[in-house]
């Protein structure tokens, strides 16, 4: 897990976006900027209409949201107070592959940077699963959760990290 783009942009709510690979390099031609660009975003568009091709620039810098009235998250806490942070999360960040759909959780009053995918193994490895189980359990998860997480699997893990305190938060999301 890496907070170094590999790409053009670094997005501020989603260090993972290159690792992840919602953010793919592929030649081609952007649908709103009409360039030809090398980095496209392969997640979910809300829109009407059919998806566009959107490259990572377009994307960072908002015209793809305004262009096509589209967001590109399915949801994030409602408990962040600055109607600009929810802007540039819902129209300048890319979501991240999930089942149920992405979730961004809050910390200071902020939305939290999504690192990646976790199970308990990688946590454990990490040095951190004590600190973010806590923490779920404590925001009201479940605390059985700890015995089934996989970074890929029915019951999947995704870490984030606040930007302002560096605390560890996990969303979790079942098939």
């Amino acid at each position: 897990m890496s907070d170094t783009p590999k790409g053009p942009v670094a997005f501020r709510y989603n260090a993972a976006a290159y690792d992840s690979g919602i953010i793919r390099r592929e030649e081609g031609v952007c649908d709103v900027c009409g360039r030809p660009r090398e980095w496209f975003y392969t997640g979910a568009v809300y829109c009407a209409g059919p998806a566009p091709r959107v490259c990572a620039e377009c994307l960072h810098c908002g015209e793809a949201a305004r262009k096509f009235d589209a967001t590109f998250i399915t949801r994030g806490s409602r408990l962040v107070t600055d109607p600009a942070k929810a802007d540039e999360l819902y129209h300048r960040t890319p979501g991240y592959p999930s089942w149920q759909g992405d979730f961004f959780p809050y910390c200071c009053d902020d939305y939290c940077t999504f690192l990646g995918d976790v199970g308990t193994e990688e946590l454990e490895a990490m040095g951190i699963a004590d600190a973010v189980f806590a923490d779920y359990e404590e925001r009201g998860g479940d605390p059985r959760v700890r015995e089934v997480l996989q970074a890929v699997g029915e019951t999947a893990g995704y870490l984030f990290r606040c930007l302002h305190c560096g605390a560890y938060h996990l969303y979790v999301d079942r098939e």
